[in-house]
Protein backbone atom coordinates (compact mmCIF):
# COMPACT_ATOMS: atom_id res chain seq x y z
CA UNK A 1 0.00 0.00 0.00
CA UNK A 2 1.44 3.35 -1.07
CA UNK A 3 1.34 6.10 1.54
CA UNK A 4 1.17 9.83 0.82
CA UNK A 5 2.52 12.32 3.33
CA UNK A 6 0.18 15.15 4.28
CA UNK A 7 1.38 18.59 3.20
CA UNK A 8 1.76 21.70 5.37
CA UNK A 9 -1.64 23.10 4.35
CA UNK A 10 -3.36 19.78 5.19
CA UNK A 11 -1.82 19.65 8.67
CA UNK A 12 -2.57 23.32 9.40
CA UNK A 13 -6.23 22.92 8.41
CA UNK A 14 -6.43 19.83 10.61
CA UNK A 15 -4.94 21.64 13.60
CA UNK A 16 -7.15 24.70 13.14
CA UNK A 17 -10.28 22.54 13.03
CA UNK A 18 -9.31 20.74 16.25
CA UNK A 19 -8.34 23.96 18.04
CA UNK A 20 -11.60 25.63 17.00
CA UNK A 21 -13.66 22.78 18.44
CA UNK A 22 -11.63 22.63 21.66
CA UNK A 23 -11.89 26.40 22.10
CA UNK A 24 -15.68 26.21 21.74
CA UNK A 25 -15.85 23.56 24.46
CA UNK A 26 -13.61 25.67 26.71
CA UNK A 27 -15.96 28.63 26.33
CA UNK A 28 -18.91 26.40 27.25
CA UNK A 29 -17.11 25.24 30.40
CA UNK A 30 -16.12 28.82 31.30
CA UNK A 31 -19.78 29.85 31.00
CA UNK A 32 -20.81 27.08 33.40
CA UNK A 33 -18.05 28.02 35.86
CA UNK A 34 -19.16 31.66 35.84
CA UNK A 35 -22.66 30.54 36.78
CA UNK A 36 -21.18 28.66 39.74
CA UNK A 37 -19.57 31.83 41.08
CA UNK A 38 -16.53 34.02 40.46
CA UNK A 39 -14.40 32.19 43.03
CA UNK A 40 -14.86 28.85 41.30
CA UNK A 41 -14.20 30.42 37.94
CA UNK A 42 -11.00 32.11 39.13
CA UNK A 43 -9.79 28.92 40.86
CA UNK A 44 -10.42 26.56 37.94
CA UNK A 45 -9.98 28.69 34.83
CA UNK A 46 -6.26 27.85 34.39
CA UNK A 47 -6.94 24.10 34.44
CA UNK A 48 -9.82 24.14 31.95
CA UNK A 49 -7.71 24.34 28.73
CA UNK A 50 -5.53 21.40 29.82
CA UNK A 51 -8.48 19.25 30.90
CA UNK A 52 -10.40 20.04 27.71
CA UNK A 53 -7.45 19.01 25.53
CA UNK A 54 -6.94 15.81 27.54
CA UNK A 55 -10.64 14.94 27.28
CA UNK A 56 -10.75 15.60 23.52
CA UNK A 57 -7.61 13.68 22.55
CA UNK A 58 -8.33 10.86 25.00
CA UNK A 59 -11.68 10.20 23.32
CA UNK A 60 -10.19 10.45 19.82
CA UNK A 61 -6.46 9.77 19.39
CA UNK A 62 -6.08 7.49 22.43
CA UNK A 63 -9.15 5.55 21.32
CA UNK A 64 -7.52 5.12 17.87
CA UNK A 65 -10.13 7.35 16.26
CA UNK A 66 -9.59 10.35 14.00
CA UNK A 67 -10.00 13.79 15.49
CA UNK A 68 -12.48 16.14 13.84
CA UNK A 69 -9.61 17.88 12.07
CA UNK A 70 -8.11 14.61 10.84
CA UNK A 71 -11.49 13.45 9.56
CA UNK A 72 -12.07 16.83 7.90
CA UNK A 73 -8.75 16.74 6.01
CA UNK A 74 -8.68 12.97 5.43
CA UNK A 75 -5.44 12.26 7.29
CA UNK A 76 -4.38 9.68 9.90
CA UNK A 77 -1.51 9.41 12.35
CA UNK A 78 1.41 7.12 11.56
CA UNK A 79 4.75 6.46 13.25
CA UNK A 80 8.13 6.68 11.53
CA UNK A 81 7.79 2.93 10.89
CA UNK A 82 4.54 3.61 8.97
CA UNK A 83 2.38 1.97 11.63
CA UNK A 84 -0.61 3.17 13.63
CA UNK A 85 0.67 4.56 16.98
CA UNK A 86 0.03 2.34 19.99
CA UNK A 87 -2.15 3.51 22.87
CA UNK A 88 0.96 4.02 24.99
CA UNK A 89 2.49 6.25 22.29
CA UNK A 90 -0.75 8.22 22.04
CA UNK A 91 -0.82 8.61 25.82
CA UNK A 92 2.73 9.97 25.79
CA UNK A 93 1.73 12.31 22.95
CA UNK A 94 -1.16 13.71 25.03
CA UNK A 95 1.18 14.14 28.02
CA UNK A 96 3.78 16.07 26.01
CA UNK A 97 1.19 18.03 24.00
CA UNK A 98 -0.74 19.25 27.05
CA UNK A 99 2.00 19.39 29.67
CA UNK A 100 5.12 19.90 27.56
CA UNK A 101 5.78 23.48 28.62
CA UNK A 102 5.45 22.89 32.40
CA UNK A 103 7.63 19.77 32.07
CA UNK A 104 10.22 21.82 30.15
CA UNK A 105 10.25 24.51 32.87
CA UNK A 106 10.48 21.96 35.70
CA UNK A 107 13.28 20.09 33.97
CA UNK A 108 15.32 23.29 33.58
CA UNK A 109 14.66 24.32 37.21
CA UNK A 110 15.73 20.89 38.46
CA UNK A 111 18.83 21.05 36.29
CA UNK A 112 19.63 24.53 37.62
CA UNK A 113 19.37 23.35 41.24
CA UNK A 114 21.64 20.39 40.58
CA UNK A 115 24.22 22.70 38.96
CA UNK A 116 24.06 25.14 41.89
CA UNK A 117 24.62 22.32 44.37
CA UNK A 118 27.33 20.60 42.30
CA UNK A 119 30.73 20.40 43.99
CA UNK A 120 32.54 19.06 40.94
CA UNK A 121 32.01 22.22 38.85
CA UNK A 122 34.02 25.39 39.22
CA UNK A 123 32.30 28.66 40.11
CA UNK A 124 32.72 30.05 36.55
CA UNK A 125 31.35 26.84 35.04
CA UNK A 126 28.26 27.00 37.26
CA UNK A 127 27.64 30.64 36.31
CA UNK A 128 27.90 29.87 32.58
CA UNK A 129 25.63 26.82 32.79
CA UNK A 130 23.03 28.66 34.87
CA UNK A 131 23.06 31.55 32.39
CA UNK A 132 22.55 29.04 29.57
CA UNK A 133 19.60 27.46 31.36
CA UNK A 134 18.04 30.89 31.99
CA UNK A 135 18.56 31.71 28.33
CA UNK A 136 16.82 28.48 27.22
CA UNK A 137 13.92 29.15 29.60
CA UNK A 138 13.45 32.79 28.68
CA UNK A 139 13.67 32.11 24.93
CA UNK A 140 11.37 29.09 24.78
CA UNK A 141 8.92 31.01 22.58
CA UNK A 142 11.71 31.69 20.07
CA UNK A 143 12.73 28.01 20.18
CA UNK A 144 9.11 27.02 19.54
CA UNK A 145 8.96 29.36 16.56
CA UNK A 146 12.19 27.78 15.35
CA UNK A 147 10.40 24.41 15.40
CA UNK A 148 7.53 25.87 13.37
CA UNK A 149 10.00 27.23 10.81
CA UNK A 150 11.39 23.73 10.33
CA UNK A 151 7.82 22.45 9.98
CA UNK A 152 7.08 24.98 7.22
CA UNK A 153 10.16 23.80 5.34
CA UNK A 154 9.77 20.02 5.67
CA UNK A 155 6.07 19.73 6.55
CA UNK A 156 6.06 16.70 8.85
CA UNK A 157 5.81 17.46 12.54
CA UNK A 158 3.57 20.41 13.40
CA UNK A 159 3.77 19.98 17.18
CA UNK A 160 6.91 19.40 19.25
CA UNK A 161 5.21 16.34 20.73
CA UNK A 162 4.82 14.89 17.23
CA UNK A 163 8.51 15.39 16.54
CA UNK A 164 9.55 13.83 19.86
CA UNK A 165 7.50 10.68 19.26
CA UNK A 166 7.87 10.54 15.47
CA UNK A 167 4.13 10.84 14.77
CA UNK A 168 3.47 12.09 11.26
CA UNK A 169 0.32 12.49 9.16
CA UNK A 170 -0.58 10.34 6.16
CA UNK A 171 -3.29 11.12 3.61
CA UNK A 172 -5.94 8.47 3.06
CA UNK A 173 -6.35 9.49 -0.56
CA UNK A 174 -3.81 11.17 -2.81
CA UNK A 175 -6.38 13.43 -4.48
CA UNK A 176 -7.05 15.09 -1.10
CA UNK A 177 -3.48 16.39 -1.03
CA UNK A 178 -3.27 20.20 -0.97
CA UNK A 179 0.10 21.09 -2.52
CA UNK A 180 -0.86 24.58 -3.71
CA UNK A 181 0.91 26.49 -0.93
CA UNK A 182 3.87 24.20 -0.25
CA UNK A 183 6.41 26.42 -2.00
CA UNK A 184 5.15 29.54 -0.24
CA UNK A 185 5.38 27.86 3.16
CA UNK A 186 8.87 26.64 2.29
CA UNK A 187 10.05 30.19 1.54
CA UNK A 188 8.34 31.50 4.70
CA UNK A 189 10.00 28.80 6.79
CA UNK A 190 13.47 29.51 5.44
CA UNK A 191 13.13 33.27 5.92
CA UNK A 192 11.81 32.77 9.45
CA UNK A 193 14.58 30.28 10.22
CA UNK A 194 17.30 32.74 9.21
CA UNK A 195 15.75 35.50 11.32
CA UNK A 196 15.27 33.31 14.40
CA UNK A 197 18.82 31.99 14.23
CA UNK A 198 19.96 35.62 14.12
CA UNK A 199 17.83 36.42 17.20
CA UNK A 200 19.25 33.46 19.13
CA UNK A 201 22.83 34.26 18.14
CA UNK A 202 22.34 37.89 19.14
CA UNK A 203 21.03 36.78 22.53
CA UNK A 204 24.05 34.54 23.05
CA UNK A 205 26.40 37.36 22.01
CA UNK A 206 24.78 39.74 24.51
CA UNK A 207 25.41 37.30 27.33
CA UNK A 208 28.63 38.47 28.94
CA UNK A 209 30.47 36.51 31.60
CA UNK A 210 30.42 39.52 33.88
CA UNK A 211 26.62 39.87 33.67
CA UNK A 212 24.91 38.10 36.55
CA UNK A 213 21.79 35.97 36.43
CA UNK A 214 19.35 38.65 37.61
CA UNK A 215 20.57 41.17 35.02
CA UNK A 216 20.08 38.70 32.19
CA UNK A 217 16.59 37.87 33.38
CA UNK A 218 15.75 41.57 33.67
CA UNK A 219 17.03 42.28 30.16
CA UNK A 220 15.18 39.35 28.61
CA UNK A 221 11.85 39.99 30.28
CA UNK A 222 11.65 43.78 30.57
CA UNK A 223 11.49 44.96 26.99
CA UNK A 224 11.22 42.10 24.48
CA UNK A 225 7.94 41.01 22.90
CA UNK A 226 7.71 37.21 22.75
CA UNK A 227 5.91 37.31 19.40
CA UNK A 228 8.16 39.55 17.31
CA UNK A 229 11.28 39.09 19.54
CA UNK A 230 11.95 42.82 19.29
CA UNK A 231 11.66 45.62 21.86
CA UNK A 232 7.98 46.09 22.66
CA UNK A 233 6.09 48.97 21.05
CA UNK A 234 2.80 50.22 22.51
CA UNK A 235 3.02 47.67 25.30
CA UNK A 236 -0.22 45.98 26.30
CA UNK A 237 -1.10 43.33 28.87
CA UNK A 238 -3.37 40.30 28.63
CA UNK A 239 -5.71 39.25 31.44
CA UNK A 240 -3.22 36.50 32.33
CA UNK A 241 -0.47 39.06 32.92
CA UNK A 242 1.77 38.66 29.85
CA UNK A 243 3.12 41.66 27.90
CA UNK A 244 3.22 42.06 24.10
CA UNK A 245 3.32 44.71 21.42
CA UNK A 246 -0.19 46.05 20.78
CA UNK A 247 -0.04 45.13 17.09
CA UNK A 248 1.53 41.68 17.66
CA UNK A 249 -1.04 40.40 20.14
CA UNK A 250 -3.98 41.66 18.09
CA UNK A 251 -2.66 39.94 14.96
CA UNK A 252 -2.19 36.77 17.01
CA UNK A 253 -5.73 36.94 18.41
CA UNK A 254 -7.15 37.31 14.92
CA UNK A 255 -5.70 33.86 14.22
CA UNK A 256 -6.45 32.11 17.52
CA UNK A 257 -7.89 33.65 20.68
CA UNK A 258 -5.60 32.43 23.42
CA UNK A 259 -2.40 33.67 25.02
CA UNK A 260 0.68 32.61 22.98
CA UNK A 261 2.58 31.87 26.22
CA UNK A 262 0.20 30.23 28.73
CA UNK A 263 -2.64 29.29 26.28
CA UNK A 264 -5.34 30.92 28.42
CA UNK A 265 -8.36 32.03 26.40
CA UNK A 266 -8.09 35.77 25.68
CA UNK A 267 -10.69 38.03 24.09
CA UNK A 268 -9.46 41.14 22.22
CA UNK A 269 -11.74 43.36 24.30
CA UNK A 270 -9.83 42.35 27.46
CA UNK A 271 -6.43 43.55 26.22
CA UNK A 272 -5.16 46.48 28.32
CA UNK A 273 -3.05 49.16 26.63
CA UNK A 274 -0.41 50.30 29.15
CA UNK A 275 -0.17 54.07 28.83
CA UNK A 276 3.25 55.66 29.50
CA UNK A 277 4.67 52.21 30.36
CA UNK A 278 7.98 52.67 28.47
Amino acid sequence: MQLYNAKVADILRCSQRDESFIQSREEDIFSILKLLGFKNYKRLRNTVPALTNIWYYYLTSYGKLQTLGEEYTGIVRFTRQNKIPTKFTQLLWILFYVGGEPLYDRFLEKLKRSIKNSKSLTHNARIKLINLINYLKENKVVLLRLHYSIFYIYGKYYNVSNRMLGIKYILLRQWLQDDSSTQSFNILGKASLVYLVYVLMRGIYLQRDDVDESTIRSYSNSAVCSLCTENRKDTCATSCGHLFCWKCIYESLNYQQFCPICREVIHPSRIIHLQNYE
